[in-house]
């Protein structure tokens, strides 16, 4: 089992990491001011697998429940970078794919595309 590893961080609301060495799973700060809700938030980010497997991670994704989670995102705007599929990481320097969301993105225009072209045909 590989150490883990927690940073807090200013956007975004959790992200676990699979490096060679160590998991890392980066939360938002400001999740601290409400321990409930981190402690929510860190078991979902725990339950995430080491990276290997993105479907089962969308699935973990899709039909897990936070509570108070929408609040807080509302709350706290600089939360909103969750739903971009690839964004730049100032403390690393990199570019981060985030596979699940980029899963559910195609999952959304499959299903817009759809229901365009199945309205278009029925009207």
């Amino acid at each position: 089992m590989k150490p883990l590893w927690i940073e807090l961080v200013e956007d975004g609301v959790a992200n676990r990491f699979s490096y060679p060495d160590y998991e890392l799973i980066e939360l938002n700060w400001r999740l601290t001011e409400n321990p409930k809700l981190y402690y929510n938030v860190f078991q979902h980010e725990l339950q995430h697998l080491d990276g290997k497997y993105k479907l089962k991670d969308l699935k973990h994704d899709m039909f897990s429940k936070t509570p108070g989670l929408w609040k807080f995102m509302i709350k706290h705007r600089s939360t909103w970078t969750l739903f971009l599929p690839i964004y730049y990481d100032k403390g690393r320097k990199t570019f981060v794919y985030d596979w699940s969301v980029i899963i559910m993105w195609w999952l959304l225009a499959i299903f817009t595309f759809g229901t365009y072209w199945a309205l278009r045909w029925i009207v």
